[in-house]
């Protein structure tokens, strides 16, 4: 599972997103998030499973609600630091 409190840049992390798909599509069993994007609009749903992915705008962040981002990608032999360290190179620093 990855978390980080800190929003991501919604263009940069879609391009790496993409990438993974591309490379490790077939080895995604199933993957699941709740994004917190720069801004701090609308939780960002994003889900698939192999290569098909899809996002859906979710209710927006209450004021009560940390902000933060959780994903979990189940997959077979998938490279989990590299996964990682690319999800921490799209955060707004």
């Amino acid at each position: 599972m990855y978390r980080s409190d800190k929003p991501f840049d919604p263009n940069r992390l879609e391009d790496f997103l993409g990438g993974i798909l591309q490379i490790y599509g077939e080895r995604l069993l199933r993957y699941k998030s709740v994004l917190y994007m720069k801004g701090a609009g609308p939780k960002v749903v994003f889900q698939g499973v192999h290569q098909m992915m899809g996002s859906d705008l979710a209710s927006k962040w209450m004021p009560i609600e940390k902000k933060n981002n959780k994903m979990v990608f189940i997959g077979i032999e998938l490279p989990k630091d590299l996964i990682t360290d690319g999800l921490d190179a799209y955060l707004v620093k």
